[in-house]
């Protein structure tokens, strides 16, 4: 099992551009083959903070995850709606 933490922060005035992001990949990828858990909320002490919980079956389904195209679109446009890089950590469970 592979758990994904993550947070982004909205670059100003791009919060709601964000969360629509995060709602198009998320719908998409719930049904990726091997993805457990794919979950994003915004933080209860910093609403331009988003962070996420993935959780995925092995390495080879969020290797994949990382080649479709609703990844991929996710990824290029997070670039422009985050402001600094969005920090991910990675843990191999089990």
């Amino acid at each position: 099992m592979i758990i994904v933490r993550g947070s982004a922060r909205a670059r100003s005035g791009m919060r709601q551009a964000l969360a629509d992001a995060v709602l198009a990949v998320a719908a998409a990828t719930e049904h990726d083959d091997g993805c457990m858990v794919y979950e994003f909320s915004v933080d209860l002490l910093d609403a331009e903070m988003i962070r996420n919980v993935e959780v995925w079956r092995d390495q080879k389904a969020l290797d994949e995850h990382m080649t479709h195209d609703h990844t991929i679109t996710f990824m290029a446009a997070v670039g422009d709606l985050v402001d600094g890089q969005p920090q991910m950590h990675i843990v191999s469970a089990g």
